[in-house]
């Protein structure tokens, strides 16, 4: 009986034990020695597109400057500060009557010198048409005598032939020998008087030969052609007596008042805004970075509207010594909503890198030089070095393809040498989840 009872009470003892051993074992959490739960990532290659932020100011597209080269007054004001013009639009007008006076009489002038240059071009025609009659006179007369000179020479022969003959009386012969003499002296005249006509043509001039009747005419289209580019001068003058906008823009400050004498002084000054461009000051490092033809994004702090544009010219310091570099981005601006003076923010696209790939919260200060990657549960720390981060990843070297790193060292609470858990939590505590790749 005493046996009995104390068989029971053993095998109560055990069926407790056993109880209790069921239940601690449903609710036991993982050992100590395993660590705390890091989320981890796999390093492996990839691109990144980073880009360079650069606060600049907006400038226009051209700014010109309007003068008037004339010295009479300004008869009228057509715009004011802030107009939008187009090409061609007048701005202002002058007042024209003293040019238009002057113009009436240059005309007149020009009317008067055109009709002397005719009377001169008449008069040389007609003394050249005199001159060529006048030479060939004094050749058909040389012809003539000439002609009779032969004959008389050749009747002195023959009667020299019959007086020597007996035939011929010597007092004809004398007579015949006068003829010949006065013949031959008639042809000396005639030589000499056209002589005399082809020297008074070259005098006066024929054709392309200098004379005094070409000089005249020369000297009257002269005259001529002076008059009428004074009338075209004039002319000119007045067509700039409306001035005009030389391009579409807006009108930037107006120095101009009804009444006034521009006196060549700068009378509008005009902005060119269809398009804009962005100075952004950048330093040596970055100016380095940045292609002609990158894309950069325009933000302004008065509108949340972002605009695009591209680099056109990297400008390099123009003072020796100083890192003032400018990157010039051209922008469109259609509508006219960038304005010169606003102050804008470029973000620059810098061109691809490419390497072993790695989130930029995986490195263990802000020098970017080191991250913790973990073998076997235990953290170490590896040194990396940055090549370029877009801000969210990092292309770095010192790490190989599919190297197991804590992805978030903000985030966790590690070390050197501790050992981690990088598997998923179990029991009621368990939230975080691991991005172990």
């Amino acid at each position: 009986m005493a046996c009995s009872r104390l068989d029971a009470v053993v095998l109560g003892l055990v069926l407790l034990c056993a109880g209790c051993s069921s239940g601690s074992g449903a609710s036991a959490k993982p050992s100590p020695s395993a660590g705390p739960h890091v989320d981890t990532v796999a390093a492996k290659p990839g691109t990144i597109h980073p880009t360079l932020q650069i606060a600049g100011v907006i400038t226009p597209y051209r700014q010109v400057g309007i003068a008037a080269d004339l010295s009479e007054p300004i008869g009228d004001v057509d715009v004011q500060e802030g107009d939008h013009v187009h090409v061609g639009q007048a701005l202002a007008h002058l007042i024209m009557d003293d040019l238009e006076a002057q113009l009436a009489s240059a005309q007149r002038t020009t009317a008067e010198d055109v009709a002397r240059y005719a009377q001169a071009a008449y008069q040389t025609n007609a003394t050249n048409a005199q001159d060529a009659a006048a030479i060939r006179s004094a050749q058909d007369t040389l012809h003539q005598a000439h002609v009779s000179l032969d004959g008389a020479t050749t009747d002195l022969k023959r009667y020299q032939a019959l007086e020597d003959q007996g035939y011929m009386a010597a007092q004809t012969v004398d007579q015949q020998r006068t003829t010949v003499a006065a013949d031959a002296a008639a042809v000396s005249t005639a030589q000499a008087a056209l002589n005399q006509a082809v020297a008074n043509a070259r005098a006066n001039g024929r054709g392309n030969n200098a004379g005094v009747q070409q000089a005249e005419l020369q000297s009257a289209q002269a005259a001529a052609d002076a008059a009428q580019a004074t009338v075209e001068q004039l002319r000119r003058e007045i067509g700039r007596a409306a001035i005009v906008s030389p391009l579409d823009g807006v009108v930037d400050a107006v120095n101009a008042n009804p009444g006034e004498y521009p006196s060549g002084r700068q009378l509008f000054t005009i902005e060119q805004i269809s398009s804009v461009y962005a100075l952004l000051p950048t330093s040596t490092a970055q100016v380095v970075q940045i292609q002609n033809g990158a894309v950069v994004a325009l933000t302004t702090s008065a509108s949340t509207r972002k605009d695009s544009g591209k680099v056109v010219a990297v400008l390099d310091a123009l003072q020796p010594g100083t890192t003032n570099f400018t990157v010039k981005v051209l922008v469109p601006n259609a509508d006219g909503h960038l304005h010169a003076g606003m102050p804008v923010t470029g973000t620059v696209a810098l061109p691809p890198v490419s390497g072993i790939e790695i989130p930029i919260t995986a490195f263990i200060d802000d020098t970017h030089d080191g991250v913790y990657t973990v073998n076997d549960d235990l953290v170490s720390t590896t040194k990396v070095q940055e090549v370029k981060d877009d801000g969210t990843n990092a292309i770095v070297t010192g790490l190989s393809s599919g190297a197991t790193i804590v992805a978030n060292v903000d985030e966790t609470d590690v070390g050197n040498g501790d050992r981690v858990n990088t598997g998923a939590e179990t029991g009621p505590e368990a939230g975080a989840t691991s991005n172990h790749k």
